[in-house]
């Protein structure tokens, strides 16, 4: 009995999710503020360190953006930015630096095929070690989409349709204006 009590707990236990946006967690170093609060988190991102190809230097963009609670997992990779939600619901920023690509006042929210999802999360997929086979398939009551105005990009894959709108809104704060 006690035993079948100990198996009981330790399932409940691990079959929970755990976040890792908790206030006692919150980052503030060198390169950024992440302000994990009650209702939402604050990402300002402030890196000095920019980067360079032959005689060329690219300027790190800085920016702020206002994120949706329950972040399960988050990766930072140059300008590549991964937070990842409850059952595989991505939320991934590519922040172009400052100098490279044209810019748009207008934001629009896009169709994404697939096989271009590989291109923007397909590295983070593998560090985590999913199934590849996953990110093709369309998944029902799931919506993809990308929020771009031409230089910096918003990808929502794998999104439940009842979180869109909070994804969407959350993409909406993006400000560059540091």
């Amino acid at each position: 009995m006690k035993y079948s009590i100990c198996v009981l707990l330790v399932l409940l236990m691990s079959s929970c999710a755990s976040y890792i946006d908790v206030p006692k967690n919150s980052i503030n170093n060198n390169s950024m503020v992440f302000d994990y609060g009650n209702n939402e988190n604050k990402l300002k991102y402030i890196n000095k360190v920019n980067a360079s190809a032959d005689h060329d230097l690219y300027y790190t963009t800085h920016f702020s953006i206002t994120l949706p609670k329950n972040i399960v997992n988050w990766n930072v990779r140059n300008n590549n930015f991964f937070f990842e939600y409850d059952d595989k619901q991505i939320f991934y920023i590519y922040s172009s630096y400052k100098n490279e690509g044209q810019e748009s006042e207008n934001w629009e929210l896009k169709d994404i095929d697939y096989n271009e999802v590989l291109k923007y999360i397909g590295e983070y997929w593998d560090k985590r070690k999913y199934n590849e086979n996953y990110l093709y398939e369309g998944h029902n009551g799931r919506v993809s989409k990308l929020y771009t105005n031409g230089k910096y990009k918003i990808l929502f894959y794998n999104i439940k349709t009842e979180n869109l709108q909070t994804f969407i809104e959350s993409a909406k704060t993006f400000n560059t204006n540091l």
